[in-house]
């Protein structure tokens, strides 16, 4: 009986032995003949953009990408990257064209992006200088501009703001009139065509016209910290913006 369970260790001790060096021998070898790639692209321009640094570089510039369970294993010399395929791989030849990361956003704001690169690189201000207001939106356009008008009644009752001075009105969101989000109140100012807008440059004109002026949805250029009161905004000597509340409404 001890010489069969001898007998069955040393052969486990053998299977082990096997396997492990059968595991060290693959290791060894070349990455490109483990696993075949799905798919190699070739004689193409691939811009990497592995350069994340805020620059003009694009990064390393490639000729060949080899591809495998819809991800990117390898990048480099069309030579470097068909050595990757075997028998299956699919060889796509991609005759000079240009190739760069895809980029998934959802949501961005360039501009704004730019904007703020642009006061840091030329030290400028962060933010304009003038008025902001938070104001519910009313069930339609005639009374959302009627509060709009109200508003600007208000605030030019109890200050004279410079002409340089911009003056912001930010509608809110309201479920119970219909207007569920920000998106449902920016559909008040903006429509495929021009002709199915429903409060227009003129609209907004009429009721201020001596002072640069936003109306829009949510927020804007200048943020009011909290709804239907009047805010002055202006900038500190570090830069940042400086909140003082004027007038509430009521």
């Amino acid at each position: 009986m001890k010489l069969r369970q001898y007998s069955v260790l040393i052969q486990l001790f053998g299977l082990l032995l096997a396997l492990s060096s059968a595991r060290l021998a693959a290791q060894s070898l070349p990455a490109e003949i483990l696993m075949y790639a799905d798919t190699v692209y070739t004689n193409a321009t691939i811009v990497t953009l592995d350069e994340h640094k805020m620059n003009d570089n694009p990064g390393t510039i490639v000729q060949a990408m080899a591809v495998r369970d819809e991800k990117i294993i390898a990048l480099g010399t069309n030579d470097a990257m068909m050595k990757m395929a075997g028998p299956k791989t699919k060889i796509v030849d991609l005759q000079g064209k240009t190739v760069l990361p895809g980029i998934v956003e959802s949501h961005v704001h360039p501009m704004g992006e730019a904007e703020s690169f642009a006061r840091e690189i030329f030290h400028l201000r962060n933010t304009p200088v003038g008025y902001a207001l938070s104001l519910d939106v009313g069930a339609n356009e005639d009374e959302t501009m009627a509060k709009v008008a109200k508003a600007m009644q208000v605030l030019l009752a109890t200050v004279k703001p410079e002409p340089t001075e911009w003056i912001n009105i930010a509608l809110v969101h309201n479920p119970e009139l219909g207007f569920a989000t920000p998106a449902d109140v920016s559909t008040l100012m903006s429509a495929p065509k021009l002709s199915d807008v429903s409060i227009t440059k003129e609209d907004v004109t009429e009721i201020v016209s001596d002072y640069p002026f936003v109306l829009s949805s949510a927020s804007s250029i200048l943020e009011a910290p909290k709804k239907n009161t009047w805010f002055h905004i202006t900038v500190g000597p570090d830069g940042q913006s400086v909140t003082k509340q004027v007038i509430e409404l009521k």
